[in-house]
């Protein structure tokens, strides 16, 4: 019973932000002790935040909050998990029928979550102005010595003195405004004591700008920090790729100072906001993902241009090759040292990387998309089991979940097919040159499960002139590697544009490159489809959408008949959702960088009720 009674309305952080009720007129506030008034001159501190504080989470007006939720749950399911469509009941296990009647669940609510885990909690509810005069009369009350203003609720007054007490330690401070009266809750009055100055003087009276908050402490993120660093030594056999990655996730970690999330419901969504509040820029990650973006840039059109059909999109401003420079020689000296040690010769080796530099982190507006024929997939994974895993079967199935990915940057195409080309050329020569075993002492890769040569392909003629298209061929050298297969990959020109594109699907790969390289082809873009206005908007740094399904589908493979039935079970659970997983889900990532080096991210995320239903009924199953 610890936190059954208050933490799921604290959970439920969804609500609308309408107009506060009209309020009768107030009477005076209850009489009790403050801490003594500073000193003329001596400016007051505010109080701390608890030592055990993991985070906290605010939410504007509880009882719409349970409506909103009402809404998205059916009535029995909110019984089931809850225990009562009604929020104001569900205080009453936890704190006893008396106190739960004079809480304003119209009012905040916010909650202090302690511990490593947050696994203990108190809550700081809105008093009824219209009971603060009688408080006194209807419990007995003991004041905190250790707390000046802080009082204790022993009982309710007309309790039966041999009635079990609730689960729930409880205390009032009065506030110093007419309707700043809270009541404190919480399992141990320990951590009441704790945390009530902290919840009233300074979590009560900050603005909340979003219908519910969730507030990263500094304790969580330094921890956060601690458990990014240890966990490097658990991993030393990723070699240093898996190293630097360890180092530059605590680096980035390192930077952060706050770490919001807001939620704020809609007429027919609700919006999820991230915010990242950055002390520096000093990790190579941090400048990457926090670039000095244009305040008033538009996305870049070839967002728009890709096909109506793409699950997963995603388009971004992008940092600037400065910005980049850091992160760039990081991961080039991880991957050269990784693959000297793996018997690679250093000196192919460096032409390689160097190729391969006039290509990767160089700056600029990037875009991608991938999608999949979902429709396809189902069709195949049924014959695929209907068929009792015969190969030829499974084989149709896998190709069927094989999806594409198309990509496009802000470059001219001679760049990106003379560097494909030299680097597929110089990376065959590094191949023969290779050692046969690694340097002793080196980290021991697995055993490669396939080879794959590549060929230089006549590219289609409806496609334009000058485009590369090249074959990778793979076959099987172990007994449980993909089966033999080709994967076509293309380098197209558009103007000052180029367009890459990846699939095992040819056909399916050169109908959607049409699309997006056709200036004179709305039909068929995600420009032509509709509720693009939302991604349309200026200002921000990166944006994109995604869906359940897309997801779902690009995150399969079908390499082994163990992951064919995985995928079939996957997409059959899609498949009985409301709306398939179907849902388009779009964010929008906004950023600036601050004085004295700081910066900031804000992430927004526009969760319609259908998704809503879809994710619900998926966590249910």
């Amino acid at each position: 019973m610890k936190r059954a009674a208050l933490l799921p309305i604290a959970l439920l952080t969804a609500c609308a932000g309408a107009p506060a009720p009209q309020r009768a007129p107030v009477a005076p506030l209850l009489a009790a002790p403050r801490p003594a008034v500073a000193p003329a001159g001596a400016a007051a501190q505010p109080a701390s935040a608890p030592a055990e504080l993991a985070f906290v989470l605010r939410i504007a007006h509880p009882k719409r909050t349970w409506a909103n939720a009402a809404q998205l749950l059916p009535s029995s399911a909110l019984v089931f998990t809850m225990g009562s469509t009604d929020p104001t009941k569900m205080l009453e296990p936890a704190v006893g029928p008396d106190l739960a009647g004079i809480v304003d669940l119209d009012r905040p609510l916010d909650v202090a979550f302690l511990g490593t885990t947050g696994d203990h909690a108190v809550a700081s509810l809105s008093v009824a102005e219209q009971e603060v005069p009688r408080l006194a009369d209807r419990f007995v009350l003991k004041e905190i010595e250790e707390h000046p203003g802080l009082l204790r609720v022993e009982r309710a007054r007309d309790a039966d003195p041999d009635e079990e007490a609730p689960p729930w330690a409880c205390a009032f401070d009065p506030g110093e405004r007419r309707d700043g009266a809270r009541l404190l809750c919480g399992t141990d009055m320990g951590d009441i004591e704790a945390a009530a100055a902290y919840l009233v003087q300074v979590v009560a009276r900050k603005p909340l700008d979003a219908d519910a908050r969730i507030e990263l402490s500094e304790r969580t993120l330094r921890q956060a920090v601690e458990e990014a660093s240890a966990a490097g030594d658990a991993d030393e056999d990723d070699g240093r790729a898996g190293a630097l990655g360890e180092e530059l996730a605590a680096g980035f970690l390192r930077d952060i100072e706050r770490l919001n999330v807001d939620l704020t419901w809609g007429r027919a969504d609700v919006e999820v906001g991230l915010t990242l509040r950055f002390a520096s820029r000093r990790s190579p990650l941090t400048l990457a993902f926090v670039p000095a973006a244009a305040q008033d840039a538009a996305p870049p059109p070839a967002f728009f241009r890709l096909p109506a059909d793409t699950a997963v999109a995603f388009h971004t401003q992008g940092a600037s090759r400065a910005e980049l420079a850091p992160l760039r020689a990081s991961v080039f000296k991880a991957l050269r040292d990784d693959m000297i040690d793996d018997g690679y010769d250093e000196a192919r080796l460096d032409q390689v990387l160097d190729r391969l530099g006039k290509l990767a982190f160089t700056g600029g507006p990037l875009v991608v998309g991938a999608g999949a024929n979902g429709a396809a997939a189902e069709k195949a994974l049924a014959a695929y089991q209907r068929d009792k895993g015969a190969p030829r079967a499974g084989k149709a199935a896998r190709l069927a979940l094989q999806g594409w990915v198309l990509a496009s940057v802000e470059e001219p195409a001679q760049t990106w097919i003379s560097g494909v080309k030299e680097l597929l050329q110089r990376g065959d020569e590094l191949d023969k040159f290779k050692r046969s075993a690694p340097k002793d002492g080196a980290r021991k890769d697995d055993e490669d499960e396939q080879n794959t040569t590549h060929a230089f392909v006549r590219a289609p003629a409806t496609l334009p002139a000058g485009t590369l298209h090249v074959e990778l061929r793979s076959r099987p050298l172990t007994k449980g590697a993909p089966p033999a297969h080709t994967t076509h990959l293309y380098v197209v020109p558009a103007g000052q544009r180029t367009w890459l594109g990846i699939s095992e699907d040819d056909a399916a790969l050169v109908a959607r490159l049409r699309v997006a390289v056709d200036p004179g082809r709305d039909e068929g873009t995600l420009g032509a489809a509709p509720d693009m206005d939302v991604l349309r908007r200026r200002g921000t740094l990166a944006g994109g959408l995604f869906s359940l399904a897309g997801l779902a589908l690009l995150s399969a493979n079908g390499d082994t008949p163990e992951a064919l039935d995985e995928a079939a079970k996957d997409l059959a659970a899609l498949a009985a959702l409301p709306a398939r997983g179907g849902v388009a889900t779009p964010l929008a990532v906004t950023s600036e960088v601050l004085g004295s080096g700081a910066a900031r991210v804000d992430v927004r995320v526009r969760l319609t009720h259908a998704g809503i239903q879809d994710a619900i009924a998926l966590l249910a199953r």
